[in-house]
């Protein structure tokens, strides 16, 4: 805490509160220990920590200052602004590895006011390099709040050191305005490029600032190869990271159907060809937590990215887990906030190698946190090593590290996807901590280790997040473990499945096995069991019987795999159990739907009493539902009408009304693309229910119309299930039901929702944007009761 004096001062202060409503003028300065002044973010809050927006003119002072709401960035670590009157909390930080300093200040109407806090650089962090590399401004990106101006002053007040600028489909180069400010000495940027596809996200970096953006609309093989022949300046090739893997609808994973059970994928167009995934992913860490298993919210993220990683792992693959801010404004989601730290053995900001950084995420010699610095070596070599044992146990060394505002409870060491050890850190501390503790491991054979660090007190007020508290959390890279010292590494899986073949069907040796085993690597057992008839069905039946989540989901997909109608009835029991939860329950049902379709069609309806036909639809992308009633097969088209603009933004979908829009009125029929005037034809789906609206490059950029009716004995609702390529809106009647604006494939049911119908006949008009490729529509009605006709058929 600092003294407070009322000072006069003769310079003018930047504008930065609301002048016309009372205000007062702070003079400020933020000192590292030896009193020199260092760039920072001041935060003002109220008791309550509520931000507000205390700061109006965020072009107060655009070659020093980053203003927005209730927090501000200085680069030069001093000057005076202007603030609201009335009482602040006060807060003055440089990002997670420096203290914070804080006061309590009350600004009377018309008074000027001096605050000097100091900060001490409390985390050592020789030779590591803090890096984000998911970062967007408003200028290149098209939404957030942050300029360019904005984005390197956020990012050096967060004491961040390698930046790498990502903003959508555009090669963004920070070095022009780094040069402008001055701000050499604290950062190095690289040029990258978030690649947003219709079927996920992914960062490319280096590149070169003006080179062409690559294709954005190719498929996954196609533009992970032309990514690695794009060129830089650091003769490196560009890291692929894969973004959000699991978050809503710019999800890689989710779209190109990777297994949450297997990791695996069987869509041809699934690539492999990536360095590194966002297993944390914005301030709150998106991606981390399991939707069914945490009692925490998850957003949009249905499954875990990190039990995602686990598989990967086990099944031999070397994908760096990474985490970065994403962040695309300058304070509602700071930059920073999970950052990475890479091994370089140099730290100088202004001089950091990115050909390095790319070395080092590869070998993944790296770890992300949103606050704890965290180390680890087994047998003194460092993340990424492998390691070749003499004897079966591993000497794990820990070098854990917070500043004093940040908490830090425990520090468990996962092998092979279990917690094999947990450190715990109690009392109260005044300061901050740093901990080396040490732990013997037992490995009886090849295995994967990483450390994970966690704190349970919210960093509040450093960083405030509106949909959930953001913790100390921190994740290593793995260090690989060749347990028999043959000189190699072998993968669980791979281990596991020349057991199954070893054993020659003898149960009893694999029991013996199995029983040796962490319940991930009993999971990763069942699962190679699939190809093995004679123990697969038996290897369901333990796994079904398992007190353990993870390897009742391996049973649940290996029966879905092996399809034994004998399995059926467990598999009911396990979908029924009340402790199962929605997915575990969801994908039992997928089992016996596998299994017997009959059985599984009737099922379905049990599931959805028991946990709603919202998460039905929930996992139905996965793991297709198989529900009663038919598809649409005859139907009526217009085709087809431009864009508006010849734009293929799938915002137009809702810009361009047109006949035969509910409610629109023209004097004149709007024309096709070919010039002919609107026109209905007839048009019949394919045997699997999907209307084929494309004609090839011809159907590009265009929209198109398909209706039909639907004929209810009375007023009801009706289930009724959606899958269109792509954006698509549904109208029954004069109403609206339906607004998808997305790029996506068409799949059966892939969006359920419930319609009202009145008694007789309903029209039902569906408007389909085609972005490229593929266009099309699938639509289901659940009751049947319900008739439809092509045309209004009032018989």
């Amino acid at each position: 805490m600092h003294s407070l004096l009322i000072l006069i001062f003769c310079l003018s202060p930047a504008p930065a509160a609301d002048e016309s409503k009372p205000f007062a003028t702070l003079k400020y300065s933020v000192t590292d220990s030896k009193g020199n002044p260092i760039p920072a973010r001041i935060t003002l809050t109220d008791e309550l920590m509520t931000p507000m927006k205390l700061f109006t003119n965020p072009d107060a002072d655009p070659l020093a200052l980053a203003i927005r709401n209730h927090a501000f960035y200085t680069l030069h670590g001093e000057g005076e602004i202007t603030v609201p009157a009335s009482t602040w909390d006060i807060m003055a930080s440089h990002g997670i590895e420096w203290s914070i300093d804080t006061t309590t200040m009350t600004f009377e109407r018309g008074k000027k006011y001096e605050w000097h806090a100091t900060l001490i650089h409390e985390v050592d962090t020789t030779d590591w390099v803090s890096g984000d590399f998911h970062l967007h401004t408003l200028t290149h990106s098209g939404h957030g709040d942050s300029n360019m101006n904005e984005r390197i002053i956020s990012i050096v007040g967060e004491g961040l050191e390698f930046a790498v600028a990502t903003d959508h489909n555009h090669n963004t180069d920070y070095q022009p305005i780094i040069d402008d400010l001055e701000a050499h000495e604290h950062l190095t940027a690289v040029v990258g490029n978030e690649v947003s596809t219709n079927y996920g996200h992914m960062n490319i970096f280096p590149l070169h600032a003006d080179s062409e953006v690559v294709d954005e609309k190719l498929e996954a093989h196609e533009l992970f190869t032309a990514i690695r022949n794009e060129h830089n300046d650091f003769n490196t090739v560009p890291i692929i990271q894969i973004n959000h893997p699991r978050w809503g609808n710019i999800d890689y994973f989710g779209a190109r159907r990777l297994d949450p059970v297997t990791g695996e994928s069987t869509h041809d167009q699934f690539s492999w060809d990536f360095d590194s995934i966002e297993l944390l992913n914005e301030n709150p860490g998106w991606g981390f937590h399991d939707a069914e298993v945490d009692d925490i919210e998850t957003s949009s993220s249905e499954f875990s990215v990190l039990r995602d990683w686990y598989n990967f792992l086990n099944a031999g693959r070397k994908i760096a887990a990474v985490g970065n801010s994403d962040s695309h404004t300058v304070i509602k989601n700071i930059a920073g906030i999970p950052r990475n730290y890479v091994f370089t053995g140099n730290d100088d900001a202004s001089n950091i190698d990115p050909a390095v950084i790319n070395q080092a995420i590869r070998d993944g010699n790296l770890f992300t946190t949103t606050g704890p610095f965290l180390r680890m070596t087994a047998n003194d070599q460092p993340l990424g090593s492998t390691v070749s044992l003499e004897y079966p146990q591993v000497d794990i060394q820990l070098d854990a590290q917070v500043a004093s505002w940040i908490d830090l409870d425990s520090i468990a060491i996962i092998q092979n996807g279990e917690e094999v050890a947990n450190i715990e850190f109690e009392g109260k501390r005044d300061g901050p901590l740093h901990v080396r503790p040490r732990v013997l491991i037992n490995a009886p054979r090849d295995c994967w280790i990483i450390a994970i660090a966690k704190g349970d007190e919210p960093m509040k007020p450093y960083v405030l997040h509106d949909k959930r508290d953001v913790t100390p959390l921190a994740i290593t890279n793995p260090i690989y473990i060749d347990a028999n010292g043959d000189g190699k590494w072998t993968p669980p899986a791979e281990y596991l499945a020349n057991a199954i073949e070893q054993s020659k069907d003898d149960f009893n040796v694999l029991m013996r096995l199995f029983n040796e085993l962490n319940p991930t690597e009993q999971s990763v057992l069942i699962l190679e069991s699939a190809v093995y008839p004679n123990v697969a069905s038996k290897f369901v039946r333990l796994g079904l019987s398992s007190e353990h989540r993870v390897v009742k989901l391996a049973a649940c997909k290996t029966a879905q795999i092996i399809q034994d109608a004998k399995l059926v009835e467990l598999l009911i029991a396990t979908m029924d159990n009340p402790k199962s939860d929605r997915f575990l329950a969801y994908l039992a049902w997928s089992a016996v739907d596998a299994t017997d379709p009959e059985i599984g069609q009737n099922e379905i309806y049990s599931y959805a009493q028991a946990h709603g036909w919202d998460n039905a639809k929930r996992y139905s992308t996965v793991y297709p539902m198989n529900v009663a009633g038919e598809f649409v097969k005859e139907w009526e088209v217009a085709r087809y009408f431009a864009i508006a603009n010849d734009d293929n933004r799938l915002s137009n979908l809702a810009e361009q009304k047109q006949i035969p829009e509910p409610g629109i009125v023209s004097i004149t029929l709007p024309t096709t693309t070919d010039g002919n005037p609107l026109a209905w034809e007839p048009m019949k789906s394919d045997d699997k229910g999907y209307l084929n609206l494309s004609l090839g490059a011809k159907t590009e950029n265009v929209l198109a119309y398909a209706r039909c009716y639907l004929w209810s004995p009375d007023d009801r609702e009706v289930d009724v299930t959606i899958g269109s390529d792509d954006a698509c809106r549904l109208w029954i009647g004069d109403e609206l039901v339906w607004d998808d604006a997305t790029w996506h494939s068409a799949t059966p049911d892939q969006n359920f929702l419930t319609i009202k119908l009145q008694k007789g006949w309903n029209a039902a008009l569906f408007k389909v944007l085609n972005g490229l490729k593929q266009m099309g529509l699938y639509f289901r009605v659940i009751d049947d009761e319900i008739r439809v006709s092509p045309t209004l058929n009032e018989s």
